[in-house]
């Protein structure tokens, strides 16, 4: 008697930990950075980050950035002495690439185990 057996994959994700953003001007225009929402980054992302790469904010660290598309872009992701989180340095590639204006709102997704963000 032969079973049925569902190998179809899914990536679930929890829907808690994925910090979304209203796009901004600013987000979008000469200053090329995104500033992130301190509040539910440092409650959904820095939680499930390294040590080694939160105490190495305030200098700046490269991550990788991923969208639904499988592009790939390499940004800076710093912590200002203010506090504030950012995207900077190729930000702008990505609001290029797509076509982000203001008012657009966009999810990132932290893959701790990839030490990846994804744009979903």
């Amino acid at each position: 008697m032969a079973e049925n057996i569902n190998l179809e994959l899914s990536l679930q994700t929890n829907h808690s930990m994925i910090v979304k953003k209203k796009l901004t001007q600013s987000d979008v225009d000469y200053n090329c950075r995104l500033h992130l929402p301190k509040r539910a980054f440092e409650q959904f992302i820095i939680q499930e980050m390294e040590w080694e790469l939160i105490m190495n904010l305030k200098n700046s660290v490269e991550v990788i950035v991923k969208d639904v598309n499988g592009n790939e872009y390499h940004v800076t992701l710093i912590q200002y002495q203010n506090g504030d989180y950012c995207f900077v340095g190729k930000w702008m590639d990505i609001v290029r690439a797509k076509g982000y204006k203001k008012d657009d709102e966009i999810s990132l997704l932290w893959d701790k185990t990839n030490e990846i963000f994804y744009i979903i």
